[in-house]
């Protein structure tokens, strides 16, 4: 059977966008990453929270640096503020689900205490996508 011109030209465009998806869809496995996972909050990696504790960063700098906390609230004295953050991996084995929060402690006068990730899913996630996913 021979394919006519019109046949052959919607073959290699089917073949094309094929392959620009496939394309696509790796370009995220290289870092672990799909532009299909979905995130929620804020990604404070574990060297920007130590780097800010060092530095003994002031409310500014850390709103600055990273942005507004999701949340702030006070217990036993201290201002907490908490970042939370949440990934649902759209290709499963390529990377981990992850629920975890940067926290930073400040006194009332407004100097940082202490600074840490928690959780590092290990936790439950107030995120209904992530507890249905099994985390």
């Amino acid at each position: 059977m021979v394919l006519n011109e019109k046949e052959t030209a919607l073959k290699k465009i089917g073949l094309f966008a094929t392959a620009a998806l496939s394309t696509v869809m790796l370009a995220g496995c290289a870092n672990g990453r799909s532009p299909l996972d979905y995130e929620t909050g804020v990604y404070v990696s574990p060297d920007k929270v130590q780097l800010l504790k060092a530095q003994k960063a002031s409310q500014d700098q850390v709103v600055q640096a990273i942005g507004y906390p999701n949340t702030k609230s006070e217990v036993n004295g201290k201002e907490l503020w908490r970042y939370d953050y949440n990934l649902i991996t759209a290709i499963p084995f390529v990377g981990k689900n992850k629920s975890e929060a940067s926290v930073f402690e400040w006194n009332k006068s407004g100097k940082l205490l202490d600074a840490y990730k928690t959780n590092a899913g290990n936790g439950s996630s107030s995120n209904p996508l992530l507890k249905a996913s099994g985390m």
